[in-house]
């Protein structure tokens, strides 16, 4: 683990484009943006995330969700800003909310200080 100070929980709301090739354009950058986030999350910057569907019926994939660690807010907006989603225009617009994890991921968490 390369981070040892405490670090603020973010929850982080994601909206993927909506045209016609927002699909196709995911699916290009995909290993790219997996690679990045295997990395967040063995430097527990990122602690857990996935996509969001429109229903789970259809799986028809509308945005991400992630729960993350970072020193601050801006920081956090930063690494989003360069991911290869951001970049690769899947990812269109994203919300952080302040969060404080309360139960479970205790794994990812182990050992780690937070910001209360």
């Amino acid at each position: 683990m390369t981070n040892q100070q405490p670090r603020k929980q973010f929850i982080v709301l994601i909206h993927d484009y909506t045209d016609d090739q927002a699909l196709e354009r995911r699916m290009a950058v995909r290993d790219a943006h997996m690679a990045k986030a295997a990395m967040w999350h063995d430097n527990k910057d990122l602690l857990c995330g996935g996509a969001l569907f429109d229903s789970h019926t259809t799986r028809k994939m509308v945005g991400s969700m992630m729960i993350c660690q970072a020193e601050s807010e801006q920081d956090l907006q930063d690494r989003i800003a360069n991911d290869p989603y951001v970049v690769g225009k899947v990812w269109e617009k994203w919300t952080i909310y302040p969060y404080r994890n309360a139960i479970g991921l205790d794994k990812e968490l182990e050992g780690v200080p937070v910001i209360v």
